[in-house]
């Protein structure tokens, strides 16, 4: 069984750590990036499974990273993740019009983050 790569793309540090190391007890392949710029450009070299995305990065956004990750052919169906510690409707709307394929909190959940990467990647294990 391959293991799923799984990007992830925050500026924050504290966020990234936990996030990584969550997706590798789980038997994910984890990588990073710091912000958007390096996030579009570690999606289009490693191609990874699934991406989660911070809304509130310097430079490009996360809703900017979503909207090109749609617009490249080659990423157009990775599923995306948007993290964001702006959890109002308005921000779900944005998620959802810039491409997102879900939209969660933070804190988050570990549990419900895993669940979630498990039904998104289809089977159950990674």
């Amino acid at each position: 069984m391959s293991e799923r790569t799984i990007l992830i793309v925050d500026d924050d540090a504290f966020i990234r750590r936990p996030l990584e190391f969550v997706l590798r007890a789980e038997g994910y392949r984890p990588i990073t990036a710091v912000d958007g710029e390096d996030g579009l450009e570690k999606a289009r070299s490693e191609r990874p499974d699934l991406i989660f995305l911070d809304v509130m990065m310097p430079g490009l956004d996360g809703y900017s990273v979503c909207r090109r990750l749609r617009e490249d052919a080659a990423l157009a169906a990775t599923p995306v993740i948007l993290l964001t510690a702006k959890g109002q409707e308005r921000d779900r709307m944005m998620a959802f019009e810039s491409g997102a394929t879900e939209f969660m909190s933070k804190p988050y959940s570990p549990s419900e983050l895993v669940r979630r990467v498990r039904e998104l990647l289809q089977g159950g294990a990674p």
